[in-house]
């Protein structure tokens, strides 16, 4: 039964960004209205789209395409939103039982300024979608669940894909940054929150996000990542994640390195390389056992899941090298 708005209960505004996912939107906007939450909230949806099509019992905002990226349409969900916290979903997600409750009892506490919730796979995942969660993609995945052993942790690390803020302080940060189309914004935006308060994480607020499932899914998804982190860099906003921080997680900058190395020794670069690439598999498989055991993920998610992770990073770094080159 939903609570009488008043001076206790803030309103809530849950924010929808979607392009060319019209079912999802109206999966995800049908469990929404569909829920029985303790608190009042409104739901505003952005579609970026040259059909517009209003959705029943939903505040519905289009804007026709123009590839103005991430940031423009979050921050035009803020504008069109009153709630005094928001809420942000993406439109492939699904959500679980006492999600919305989960994601705003930590709200109780005024010096909790921004939240998000943990994030799993739908049931029919393959073992490719599962590798991703349990490497931590999106939003920390089962990984961060797991790691969290079912207690909100303080976090500066928050995706929009399940999260929530309240709203002074998103204005307070100038909102989402409008340099960063191709991602990141959520990122940025997080760690300026941080600096008005606590942020956390809520491992029982959750929702299933529809996985990439395939390697050539995510190498679109890792490539567009990794020139995000070099918008990232040059905006100079978080010294976290500037220039040192792309090289330090380099896997082409690594692997150059031992090569470099490998001319000390009578063998060479060509026994070195080989070498390094069965360790980092190995180290994979060291990193991420537990969380497969405890998962619930089939055995293949764990055979494959270096060469995922090897997919990741490769398209990484071949994003980062394209928008260094390129612009």
């Amino acid at each position: 039964m939903l609570l009488e708005k008043g001076n206790d209960h803030p309103t809530i505004s849950i924010l929808i960004c979607s392009r060319d996912r019209r079912s999802d939107l109206e999966k995800i906007v049908k469990d929404l209205k569909g829920m029985t939450a303790g608190y009042l909230f409104d739901i505003v949806v952005v579609e970026e789209t040259n059909d517009p099509a209003p959705i029943e019992g939903v505040h519905y905002f289009p804007h026709p395409v123009k590839n103005h990226g991430f940031p423009y349409a979050r921050n035009l969900s803020l504008e069109q939103s009153t709630g005094q916290i928001v809420v942000f979903i993406d439109d492939d997600c699904r959500v679980r039982n006492g999600w919305l409750e989960n994601l705003l009892k930590p709200f109780q506490d005024e010096t909790v300024v921004g939240v998000q919730g943990g994030v799993v796979v739908p049931e029919g995942t393959n073992a490719v979608g599962w590798a991703e969660s349990i490497l931590g993609f999106p939003g920390g995945g089962v990984k961060r669940i797991i790691a969290s052993g079912g207690s909100l942790q303080e976090t500066i690390e928050i995706s929009t894909v399940n999260s929530a803020y309240r709203r002074w302080v998103v204005e307070a940060v100038g909102g989402f940054d409008g340099r960063l189309k191709l991602g990141g914004e959520d990122y940025l935006l997080a760690k300026k929150a941080r600096r008005h308060g606590k942020c956390l994480f809520v491992p029982d607020a959750l929702v299933a996000h529809r996985a990439r499932g395939n390697l050539v899914h995510i190498w679109r998804w890792f490539l567009r990542r990794g020139q995000a982190e070099i918008d990232v860099a040059r905006s100079r906003e978080y010294e976290g994640a500037g220039w040192g921080a792309v090289l330090r997680s380099s896997l082409m900058v690594k692997l150059l390195l031992i090569a470099f190395l490998g001319l000390f020794f009578s063998a060479g670069w060509i026994f070195v390389i080989p070498v390094a690439l069965a360790l980092y598999l190995g180290l994979q498989y060291g990193r991420n056992f537990s969380v497969w055991r405890k998962s619930g993920a089939p055995l293949k998610a764990l055979l494959i899941l270096p060469f995922v992770k090897l997919t990741m990073d490769v398209a990484t770094d071949a994003g980062r090298a394209q928008r260094v080159l390129h612009g």
